[in-house]
């Protein structure tokens, strides 16, 4: 039987460089893989982060549009309201005098009552948001605003606290005694790219009989 010619020493060193090479180069294709992932994944993060950002923003400038409208349509503060302000004052007192226009959303950019409201319209220039460094006007956001006259609120026969002089007590007539309800729709946008985020937000308020 003949005997096995033996490997000389350096084929046998060529052969375990090449394996090396090779377990080498599997690892780095794995590496590559994982980091392609890995990065995919981050990207995913980074996008959903901002949404979620741009969601609550939203959320907070609907929350600052009823804010906003609470304060210029109370009694002690509507008689300082310009602007924008002063149409929603204007607004309300119209309501007020023609109650077939109750319980219909109205426009506070038409002071006489006419004009449905429509949320997602344009935003006056005292209800935007400040201007990011770089933007122009027209990326701009804000809230739209919404006034709805829901009457009065009944509380005859009951007592509306005493020592709150802006009540008188509920003795006579609803519509000489009872406070007057109120719903306000506010309706943020917050734009971003081709993307404008929105979000709408109503509250209900009474104010004291005029």
């Amino acid at each position: 039987m003949p005997t096995p010619t033996p490997v000389p020493r350096d084929r046998r060193r060529a052969q375990a460089g090449a394996i090396t090479i090779m377990v080498a180069l599997f690892m780095l294709v794995l590496l590559t893989i994982a980091a392609l992932g890995m990065s995919r994944n981050s990207f995913r993060e980074i996008i959903t982060t901002g949404f979620a950002r741009q969601g609550a923003l939203a959320n907070n400038v609907a929350d600052s549009g009823l804010e906003w409208s609470v304060y210029w349509i109370t009694l002690a503060n509507a008689p300082q309201a310009v602007g924008t302000g002063g149409s929603l004052v204007a607004l309300k007192a119209n309501l007020l005098k023609n109650p077939s226009l109750a319980g219909v959303a109205k426009d506070i950019n038409d002071t006489t009552g006419a004009k449905a409201y429509v949320p997602g319209g344009s935003v006056q220039a005292d209800m935007t948001l400040p201007i990011p460094s770089g933007a122009t006007a027209s990326s701009q956001g804000g809230f739209t605003l919404g006034l709805t006259n829901m009457g009065k609120l009944d509380l005859t026969g009951m007592s509306q606290g005493a020592g709150q002089s802006a009540y008188t007590p509920a003795t006579g007539g609803i519509n000489t005694q009872a406070p007057d309800l109120w719903v306000i729709r506010a309706d943020a946008q917050v734009p971003q790219g081709n993307v404008t985020f929105t979000h709408g937000k109503e509250a209900w308020v009474s104010t004291p009989v005029q």
